[in-house]
């Protein structure tokens, strides 16, 4: 298989799960959309081609990144959801992912000392 067909699986998955939470939005219940949010069926997918493509070395970075970086991701949703009380939603999304960008940002130079 082609890298081609690699990015287009990628592509493909990534945007069936934007639409999925989506209209499990819209069509059953939003409460269910964190569950949809939530599965790792991305990162697995992922993972799959990081492992096949770079190997198993370069799979265990790219996990224990994404397991520091999930605390940042809860961090986001944690201050979006909050400053959807005080401000309208655009502000809310610029606050909530310019602290989490400083936030991110610090993680990695910390990381690296």
């Amino acid at each position: 298989m082609g890298p081609i067909i690699y990015y287009a699986i990628q592509f493909i998955l990534g945007g069936a799960s934007v639409v999925g939470i989506t209209l499990i939005a819209k069509y059953i219940d939003p409460k269910y959309t964190g569950v949809v949010y939530a599965l790792p069926v991305i990162l697995i997918v992922a993972m799959i081609f990081v492992y096949l493509d770079q190997g198993l070395a370069i799979s265990q970075k790219t996990l224990k990144s994404t397991f520091v970086y999930e605390f940042t991701l809860v961090y986001f949703v944690l201050a979006f959801w909050l400053l959807l009380y005080k401000v309208n939603f655009w502000w809310a999304i610029l606050i909530a992912l310019v602290s989490w960008a400083i936030i991110a940002t610090l993680i990695q130079f910390w990381l690296r000392a």
